[in-house]
């Protein structure tokens, strides 16, 4: 009777039964077979009456998908039979119900009872469900599931091919064009998890990429800005991740810590008090707190940080690995199908919010809405060298300086501008910039972000600057301002390399006019093919040094271990050598040292030397361009050696050093690996380092004014009296050419043109806060160190022990006190023929004096 009992008591205790099963299977397959009796005849009351609550349905659910991996033969059908009862009655299913079956339908799938391919529509169908909670389950699963389905190289490519299928049929449904169905809700999702996917390093393909571009033709304001903004930052972390993928984590945490770091605890107190009592308001309270009494800590002494080097070990690697992940990838812009006629489309749906308005039931997007979607038309414009005529002429409305988001708008037309794009259409847009931004009754800071947007322009199309215009710009090149100055003399230095052509013959400079006299300029649309990868030279420059060096250097180590084979043979002429051979040493060495010096003293430092150690590359020499000089160098200091080997050694080093006119480039002859590249853009950098230093070691001012000068009449141009017109501002710009070089090499490798380059220097300038009492103390009392004490004139008069003299005290006094004092009465009873000869001569003394 008591085992009766206990059975009993299993059938309705379903937490122990499940332990035991787990235990022991074979056991109670009995009990597990009356369970699944009871959910088939639960299954088929409930759905006579869907909508109701059923809380012991649910647990018999729980438990059978806790213990159907036990009982794979008899649990066959449970899984198809639980799709099914969601598939049919979805929509009226009570939440918790609906929620205990999605999580027993993941229990089911993380053990492997059924595929995800079975699983996963159904959890895209019930992101149709108007339950957050159930919404975020399936998000974190989905996304999870897929990760773990694509895990390091192995990609299972029926899975993603059918899911991104999916993603496709819902977001392009046409109850996801409907705001408020349904289908909306669904297809959010839906793009969330795709772009949650590829920033995770996941899905990478043309395909998720373009199921994500066509989200950007959604009515749905929310789902196109999702779109939108994912091809503006693709690598940027989203919130709804776990952050094990995102390209900026590290960024963003530098940002919170910024933020945090900055917080005024006395404004957030006062903001809290005086302000709504809200939960956000009272958890930036606790936080500004807690940042206070951390930062007085630290003051104290009390908190030590010792895992600052963790850390930033942690963050180095992490972004290492962010960059590599990064750089495996393409960019999400080349991936798009049709890039012409995406552009279109956006393009239409701006322009038409633009010109409609809210009467006759006409959708107008927000200012912000269609300024980002401009901003992904000008990035893939310039991405992938369309030719969008239409495009530019839309600009000419907002190119007013009042105009809100001016700087983007103007970093936009600079970014859309590309080397085939037709000048006649810009050139009425630089017109316009140079009207309303460059002009003396604007800001300066309004002339400078003009003018960078014309540099920015005509960095990527020159065409597009007529020449008078161009001309006009670069006076301001003498403007008082300095980012006025600068900007215009960009201006000119991107024009003396790119066409020279345009500008006056004193303005090109001594470089540009030997490039126009060796070849024409290009033309519209014209390319040139490269000779070969840019910089080469310094790589084969830097092998052959290299190479010459570690020969020297195994020459040397030849004779060493020569000597000590020697062995007893050599002792005895090393001792009959006596001193004279160490003072011939001695004598060897010092003058090895004193050439050593001279060379030394010549350069200017050590790394122009031309000689250094193989392993060594910050030694070698970037400007030098005759190699044959250095090598023949180092044959001079070899000439003392007695070995015929370190000769003969010294002889193939030359032969290799020396670049015959028939031999090929390295580039043609092998092929550049990455670090070839690598150590291509370091030489580069060196190289540019070197040039700006050489430029800031020549004379400043009016010395280099005149050299400058000096050299431009050596020249013989028969520009003389040109030349002669220019100050010595003018003559200075040439100096500037180095630095502009790496400028325009810098903006080239940049795609895209931001707002902040737009406006130049200005955005670091930043309005100065408030300083607060113990600071405005602080600065008091550090202002009084090294002085005598504070105190007024009449202490320190009695502190010399002196006090006022009587002149110094009639200043002091009333007219009353002096008015009858002979001179002043003695001066009112002047006649009037005094009074004129007094004002005559006070007329004369004033036109002597200048007045």
């Amino acid at each position: 009777m008591g085992r009766k009992n206990r059975s009993a008591n299993l059938l309705s205790n379903l937490p122990q039964l499940q332990n035991l099963i787990k235990r022991d299977p074979q056991s109670y397959q009995e009990e597990f077979s009356q369970q699944l009796h009871h959910f088939e005849a639960s299954l088929a009351i409930f759905e006579l009456k869907p909508d109701e609550e059923a809380s012991e349905f649910g647990e018999v659910i729980s438990f059978l998908a806790q213990v159907a991996k036990c009982y794979p033969k008899q649990s066959a059908r449970f899984p198809t039979q639980l799709i099914e009862l969601v598939q049919k009655h979805y929509p009226v299913l009570d939440a918790d119900l609906r929620r205990t079956i999605v999580q027993a339908l993941i229990l089911l799938r993380s053990r492997g009872v059924v595929s995800n391919l079975r699983v996963m529509p159904l959890f895209f169908t019930l992101f149709r469900c108007h339950d957050k909670g159930l919404r975020k389950l399936l998000y974190t699963h989905i996304v999870n599931d897929v990760k773990n389905a694509n895990k390091g190289r192995h990609r299972n490519h029926k899975l993603n091919a059918a899911l991104q299928g999916f993603m496709y049929t819902m977001i392009t449904a046409a109850d996801a064009q409907d705001k408020l169905g349904e289908g909306a809700l669904a297809a959010k999702k839906s793009l969330d998890v795709c772009i949650d996917l590829y920033r995770k390093g996941i899905w990478t393909d043309a395909k998720a990429v373009n199921v994500i571009a066509q989200a950007c033709f959604s009515p749905i304001t929310k789902i196109m800005m999702t779109a939108v903004q994912f091809f503006l930052h693709p690598q940027k972390h989203s919130g709804g991740g776990d952050g094990d993928g995102s390209g900026s984590e590290g960024e963003d945490d530098k940002d919170k810590t910024a933020k945090t770091s900055s917080v005024n605890l006395r404004l957030v107190q006062h903001m809290s008090n005086v302000n709504r009592k809200t939960k956000s308001r009272q958890r930036a309270l606790e936080r500004a707190t807690r940042l206070q009494r951390r930062m007085q800590a630290k003051r104290d002494g009390r908190i030590v940080d010792s895992d600052e080097e963790e850390d930033a070990m942690s963050k180095k690697s992490r972004k290492k690995r962010q960059l590599a992940q990064a750089a495996s990838r393409f960019d999400v812009l080349s991936l798009i199908h049709d890039p012409q006629g995406f552009v279109e489309k956006l393009f239409a749906r701006v322009h038409s919010a633009t010109t409609a308005t809210k009467r006759g039931g006409s959708k107008v997007d927000r200012f912000e809405v269609r300024l980002a979607v401009l901003k992904l038309i000008s990035r893939l414009i310039g991405h992938q060298q369309l030719q969008f005529v239409a495009f530019y002429p839309f600009f000419q409305r907002y190119l007013q300086p009042h105009q809100t988001e001016v700087t983007q708008l103007l970093a936009m037309l600079a970014t859309a501008t590309n080397a085939f794009t037709p000048p006649d259409v810009l050139q009425p847009l630089i017109r316009a910039i140079a009207d309303n931004f460059v002009s003396d009754h604007c800001a300066p800071e309004v002339m400078c972000a003009g003018l960078n947007t014309i540099r920015a322009i005509a960095f990527r199309q020159p065409l597009s600057v007529e020449p008078d215009l161009l001309n006009d710009l670069i006076m301001y090149r003498k403007h008082k301002d300095k980012g006025v100055m600068m900007a215009a003399r960009s201006l000119l230095a991107l024009y003396r390399e790119v066409n020279p052509e345009m500008l006056h013959r004193r303005d090109r400079g001594r470089d540009a006019t030997m490039e126009l006299k060796n070849g024409a300029q290009a033309a519209f649309g014209e390319q040139r093919a490269a000779d070969g990868v840019a910089g080469i030279e310094l790589l084969e420059m830097y092998e052959q040094k290299k190479s010459a060096a570690a020969a020297k250097a195994a020459v040397k180590a030849a004779d060493g271990a020569s000597a000590d084979a020697d062995g007893d043979d050599g002792w005895g002429e090393w001792e009959e050598a006596g001193s004279g051979s160490e003072s011939g040493s001695e004598s060897d060495d010092e003058s090895e040292s004193d050439a050593g010096s001279e060379s030394e003293g010549e350069d200017g430092s050590d790394a122009e030397a031309g000689w250094v150690s193989a392993g060594s590359e910050a030694e070698i020499e970037l400007g030098s361009s005759d190699i044959e000089s250095e090598i023949e160098l180092g044959d001079s200091e070899d000439e003392g050696a007695d070995s015929a080997e370190d000769a003969a050694a010294a002889a193939a080093a030359a032969d290799a050093a020396a670049a015959p006119e028939s031999k090929q480039r390295i580039d043609m002859v092998r092929f550049l690996t990455n670090e070839d590249f690598d150590r291509i853009d370091k030489l580069k950098k060196r190289q540019a380092k070197q040039a700006q230093a050489q430029a800031q070691a020549q004379p400043r001012g009016k010395k280099r004014a005149r050299a400058m000068a000096d050299e431009g009449n050596a020249d013989g141009d028969g520009d003389n009296d040109d030349a002669s017109s220019e100050s010595a501002s003018d003559a200075m710009m040439s100096v500037s050419d180095a630095s502009s070089d790496s400028g325009s090499d810098a903006e080239g490798e940049k795609e895209y043109v931001s707002d902040w380059e737009i406006i130049g220097d200005y955005h670091t300038r930043k309005r100065r806060i408030k300083a607060t009492y113990e600071e405005r103390v602080d600065a008091i009392k550090a202002s009084r160190s090294g002085r005598e004490k504070f105190g007024s004139k009449k202490g320190k008069r009695e502190k010399e022990g002196r006090s006022l003299s009587n002149k110094e005290k009639r200043k002091t006094k009333s007219f009353a006190m002096v008015s009858h004092k002979r001179g002043i009465v003695s001066k009112g009873k002047r006649s009037m023929v005094h009074k004129r000869h007094d004002l005559r001569r006070h007329i004369t003394k004033q036109k002597k004096n200048g007045f």
